[in-house]
């Protein structure tokens, strides 16, 4: 049985691991986000990783589904912290910003996945954007739950979904543009999750208006 990855192993790890899959998905987060998804090849990969063609091709079939991988497994991972931090908040009203806050905690501290997610995965192949596309309907759906319970029965769900999915792709928009631009204004993640939150509250008590 293949040895699974992990779970926060990409998302946390900085030097090269032991396994031969974990070292492949190390070097691909590290090429693909210092030197930029199409300037990377297998050979730099299975050079930087220490691991032969032959191994690098038994996981992956492509460097391709080697980011689609490696999305997967990030998205996931920072999931599973948002909605620790969510549950971890038992002030209802404080949930969202809970959540927007870790969110932004790990695109702050943690550069290299924040890169691969919001940057480098973009438009690199429809295998990838079918992942990037998932990940995002989780994320809408994450935020979905938070709030349903929270507004009054005439707003319908439809409604609340597709406030959901814009917020989403608003949070993202809102880190790319600030989370390296250390020259404008708001770049420590406090600020900028407690004004991302009021844009969120903001967006749903307008449903309900």
């Amino acid at each position: 049985m293949e040895k699974k990855i992990g779970w926060m192993i990409v998302l946390f790890i900085t030097e090269m691991p032991k396994e031969a899959k974990e070292k492949i998905l190390f070097a691909g987060l590290v090429l693909f986000t210092n030197e930029g998804f199409k300037n990377t090849s297998v050979l730099d990969i299975v050079e930087l990783a220490r691991v032969s063609k032959t191994t690098f091709y038994q996981h992956f079939t492509s460097k391709e589904q080697l980011m689609a991988h490696l999305f997967a497994v990030l998205a996931a991972e920072i999931m599973e912290e948002v909605k620790l931090a969510v549950s971890n908040e038992h002030r209802t009203a404080y949930k969202a910003y809970a959540g927007i806050h870790r969110y932004i905690e790990i695109c702050f501290t943690n550069i290299k996945a924040a890169s691969l997610v919001l940057v480098e995965s973009v438009g690199v192949s429809p295998e990838v954007e079918k992942v990037r596309s998932e990940a995002h309907r989780r994320f809408a759906g994450m935020m979905f739950e938070m709030v349903q319970g929270l507004l009054p029965k005439t707003v319908l769900e439809q409604e609340i979904r597709i406030v959901s999915q814009a917020m989403v792709g608003a949070i993202n928009e809102v880190v790319i543009q600030n989370y390296n631009d250390e020259g404008n204004g708001i770049v420590h993640f406090d600020e900028l999750a407690r004004l991302l939150n009021r844009m969120v509250i903001a967006a749903f008590v307008n449903l309900a208006n």
